[in-house]
């Protein structure tokens, strides 16, 4: 009987020894598969970060680029607006001229005495 009973034991501690050995196995291999995992999550975030670096890196020199690029406009603009008041100057002073000039010709008197009373307007005959 009580070799019965040692015998069950020893057969039922086997058993359980194999399960847990089983379920210790698998349990490592699931370590080892998310340890894998973890690597390779950790590989793509360190990846990812730099790739985020060199974004912002971009930004700022696009920053950078759009400033200088604003800044040489302003210049262009401001040398526009210059020229335009510049020839609007030199317009109107042209104008003033040529008005003053235009009035001088129609002020001028002939040349030399008037026709003596006699003479007529010249006409063609032909």
């Amino acid at each position: 009987k009580h070799k019965d009973f040692c015998t069950d034991e020893f057969n039922t501690n086997q058993l359980q020894t194999e399960n847990k050995d089983r379920e210790k196995q698998d349990l490592i291999a699931k370590i080892e598969d998310l340890e894998m995992t973890i690597q390779a999550l950790t590989q793509a975030i360190d990846g990812l970060k730099a790739e985020i670096a060199e974004m912002q890196v971009q930004l700022k020199r696009a920053g950078e680029d759009r400033e200088k690029e604003n800044k040489e406009f302003q210049m262009t603009v401001s040398d526009q607006r210059e020229t335009q008041t510049l020839l609007k100057k030199a317009l109107d002073f042209l104008a003033d001229f040529y008005s003053k000039k235009a009035a001088l010709l129609q002020k001028q008197e002939p040349a030399g005495p008037p026709p003596p009373a006699g003479f007529e307007t010249y006409k063609n005959n032909a």
